[in-house]
């Protein structure tokens, strides 16, 4: 695993073919369900319509990984002109990263708050709870909006209401699960979340994207990162004299 961990660490991060590359390997592992799925589109069997499922949950993973390691690392961290990505940019990267959320401040065990998104100065936190709900809706429709599409053009290719059905469900439950492991981290004590082994493993895999925020991209599904070459699974010597480490980041336990 050490070595594995090494060799990881050793890419900071992907080269233009590299990407290109990881996403024709998507596009490839899913064309063959895609294009059984078209097939099977208007036979009402048993067997069509749990392979229509099945396909649109594998397509949803593997697809929601590589957008979302898109979105989080060039729209949430790197955006500088698109009006959009920038406001995401300054609320995500600026104010929750360096200002509200810096890993020598990783967990704030009190309410629940986020930067607000109607604040003048994005580093303002919301300060009632008509503006904290907004916000809240206002991420959820910021990746609806960005997921739309793809599941339009699931329908349009495979016209398999199964499969895109699966394809919605899975992308609804992605961006709840987005949101509520994101506060459930840095709140700690206040979700149901940590009484599973996986969510220490995330916490523990974002942790170390507070402190390098080129790695570690992917929030919720660590395949992207795997794929694109920026998972990181420890803390360099460096960075671990300079920053807490994750148990000290933690006070009150790990689970």
């Amino acid at each position: 695993m050490k070595d594995l961990s090494r060799r990881i660490m050793a890419t900071k991060g992907p080269s233009p073919l590299r990407i290109v590359l990881v996403v024709l390997g998507v596009l490839v592992c899913i064309s063959p369900l895609v294009l059984l799925a078209r097939l099977i589109a208007n036979q009402p069997t048993p067997f069509a319509i749990v392979f229509s499922l099945f396909a649109g949950v594998i397509s949803t993973f593997l697809v929601a990984s590589i957008v979302e390691w898109f979105v989080h690392r060039y729209a949430m961290h790197k955006s500088k002109r698109l009006p959009l990505f920038r406001i995401a940019t300054e609320l995500h990267h600026n104010a929750h990263h360096w200002v509200h959320y810096p890993p020598t401040r990783y967990v704030n065990p009190e309410q629940i708050n986020r930067p607000s998104v109607f604040a003048a100065g994005k580093n303002e936190l919301c300060q009632t709870t008509l503006t904290r709900v907004l916000t809240t809706a206002s991420h959820a429709a910021f990746y609806t909006f960005l997921t739309i599409p793809i599941l339009l053009l699931a329908w349009v290719v495979t016209v398999n209401i199964w499969f895109t059905v699966s394809m919605v469900s899975m992308a609804a439950v992605f961006i709840y699960l987005f949101i509520r492991l994101h506060d459930a981290i840095h709140h700690p004590g206040l979700s149901w979340l940590e009484r599973f082994n996986w969510f220490w493993f995330l916490d523990h895999h974002h942790y170390i994207h507070h402190i390098d925020n080129d790695a570690n991209t992917n929030f919720l599904l660590p395949l992207g990162d795997l794929l694109m070459g920026t998972l990181r699974l420890e803390l360099t010597a460096e960075e671990q004299a300079k920053w807490p480490s994750y148990a000290e980041a933690r006070p009150e336990g790990i689970g």
